[in-house]
């Protein structure tokens, strides 16, 4: 098919409204002069870019299909509709896009980027970073990679990664706003809190304009300093209505943190729930996949109500040196804490929060019910612990003779199936007033998932509290669990006595380096859970019985939650 496109005199004004930002007379001009010119690929591309512009993209979508009706080998058009199919929410098309344009032209450094962006949308994290890395052999002065890269290091809890593609970043353009945002982000999480403080110093000296962004990570830098009569003064001057979207939840968060330690517990309640509500409102929040997820859940905890009475048998074999040890408990009882001790321990060696279990299950069938699993085979058994210890080599470190500790809360809800691989395994079950777990839940911003979906509601958290306790305590009547229970309030208040106790159960000594613990966290760099703030200072008091501050707005769930205070010793 032949191209033709109109003449300057015509094109010049339909591309000036278009710079101009005039998009939507740009595409009326465009779709009019394609009567005339109906194989014009500068009109189509006008038109699609509008399109984009004006976030309607299935028109968008069509014109660069359009263009390459005209010219199949264009590279532009398939990287224009690839970044359509992104903003429409297909990453999957957008990549099939991208691959296409860069057959036409390999050393196409911006769909390299691009793809890069699709693939994080997708999770996909590894090959995000390897299309960034290809953008970047190609145009090694691309800021806009290093950025992104540093995007897709955070996602994957390579933060001191992230930080060094932010540097690089910074240093091709000292006035890049968003990197100075990412990299404020990457050391509070970090807990490089003079890092921290230099970054903000380094975007006063080099931004025209100081955002509220940024006025937002200097206020939790006074926070995290405990100075929070600067960090109070600070937040006020932040325009919710200026920041970006994902950073609304951490404002509120902040605000309802200084109510409360001013003791305006009202006040801070509200906060807390207009940042869950800005949660709810989210692009990430998955509720749907929470629905999802809370009904297995009652599924589950129903399979082992009917079937706890019946006869269950299972012949325990030898307790195998490579059988972990399960640190499990309801999310924000104490389990980070517990796990950097631990860590600190030279012949502990603590996986934090990684997904062995889920892809032995995947193997076995994620679905799996409760008779199921108590029927498994012992070839389907060997063949998923095999699964299990495969990806487990993946983290565990150099050291020898002692004990792997696989940490993840929520595992208390899958215990019957680790149970059935490892018949013979021990359960470190960490305990906190249910109140303070379900409230503290609450008031944290986890990452999104669909398990952590669920922990913006306070009515859900209580359910979902509840239903995780059941199902521990019929598995434990069902399957006569080995558990050593600790409390966090009992840890806080004599942990060389708790942890030595641990240590017993799980045939270890204690070594004085336990009382150090705090430098094992500094180290670790990155602590992938909200208690990464905390586990870095000194054991405090602070945080047992918080839930006595917010007494009246929780009192409606005691009836939900009295069962489990007093199973564990807890009063209301």
């Amino acid at each position: 098919m032949k191209i033709q496109d109109p003449p300057g005199e015509h094109l010049h004004p339909i591309i000036n409204l278009y710079t101009q930002g005039f998009l939507q007379q740009a595409l009326s001009e465009s779709s009019q002069m394609l009567e005339r010119f109906p194989n014009s690929i500068i009109l189509y591309n006008i038109a699609g870019a509008s399109n984009s512009g004006l976030m309607q993209f299935d028109d968008a979508i069509e014109s660069y299909k359009q263009v390459l009706k005209i010219k199949p080998d264009y590279a532009e058009a398939y990287y224009n509709m690839g970044v359509a199919l992104k903003s429409k929410g297909n990453p999957e098309a957008a990549i099939d896009s991208y691959k296409q344009a860069l057959k036409i032209k390999p050393n196409y450094a911006e769909a390299h980027n691009n793809m890069g962006n699709a693939l994080t949308d997708k999770d996909d994290l590894e090959g995000a970073i390897d299309s960034y890395k290809q953008a970047l052999k190609i145009k090694p002065n691309y800021a806009e990679a290093y950025y992104n890269m540093g995007v897709a290091l955070t996602n994957k809890d390579d933060l001191e990664g992230a930080i060094d593609s932010y540097k690089q970043a910074l240093k091709i353009k000292p006035d890049y706003i968003g990197v100075y945002s990412n990299t404020c982000e990457a050391y509070e999480k970090s807990n490089k809190l003079a890092e921290l403080s230099e970054v903000i110093s380094r975007a006063k000296a080099e931004l025209k304009e100081f955002t509220d962004d940024l006025l937002l990570y200097e206020a939790l830098y006074y926070f995290r300093s405990n100075n929070y009569e600067h960090s109070e003064k600070l937040i006020s001057l932040v325009n919710i209505d200026q920041l970006n979207l994902i950073r609304r939840p951490k404002f509120l968060q902040l605000k309802a943190k200084l109510h409360h330690y001013q003791k305006n517990y009202k006040s801070a309640f509200n906060s807390f729930a207009e940042m869950n509500h800005s949660v709810i409102n989210s692009s990430d929040y998955k509720g749907n996949e929470a629905q999802v997820f809370f009904d297995e859940l009652l599924n589950r905890s129903q399979q082992l109500k009917n079937i706890v009475e019946t006869p269950y048998s299972q012949s325990l074999t030898e307790l195998s040196i490579d059988t972990p040890t399960f640190l499990i408990g309801f999310p924000r009882s104490g389990t980070t804490l517990l796990d950097t001790i631990l860590r600190t321990h030279s012949k502990i060696d603590v996986i934090e929060e990684k997904d062995m279990l889920s892809k032995a299950q995947l193997h076995l069938g994620n679905k799996l019910s409760i008779v199921d699993i108590e029927n498994l085979t012992n070839v389907e058994l060997a063949n998923a612990k095999e699964i299990y210890f495969k990806e487990m080599e993946k983290f565990v470190s150099t050291k020898s003779g002692g004990c792997v500790i696989d940490k993840l809360p929520l595992n208390i809800i899958d215990v019957p199936i680790i149970h059935k691989l490892f018949p013979t395994a021990k359960f470190i079950l960490v305990l906190r007033h249910p109140l303070d777990s379900i409230l503290s839940c609450w008031m944290q911003l986890f990452r999104l998932n669909p398990a952590m979906s669920n922990m913006v509601e306070l009515d859900r958290i209580v359910d979902f509290y509840g239903e995780a306790m059941t199902i521990l305590e019929l598995s434990e009547k069902r399957y006569s669990l080995n558990v050593h229970r600790i409390r966090y309030e009992d840890l806080v208040l004599d942990m060389k006595s708790e942890v030595s106790n641990l240590l017993r159960f799980i045939e270890l000594d204690w070594e004085n380096e336990l009382e150090n613990y705090q430098e094992t966290a500094m180290r670790r760099g990155i602590i992938s859970t909200p208690s990464y703030s905390q586990v870095i200072e000194p054991l405090y008091k602070t945080a047992s019985y918080r839930w006595e501050k917010y007494r009246k707005s929780l009192e409606k769930y005691f009836v939900k939650i009295e069962k489990w205070t007093t199973k564990f010793g807890y009063e209301l």
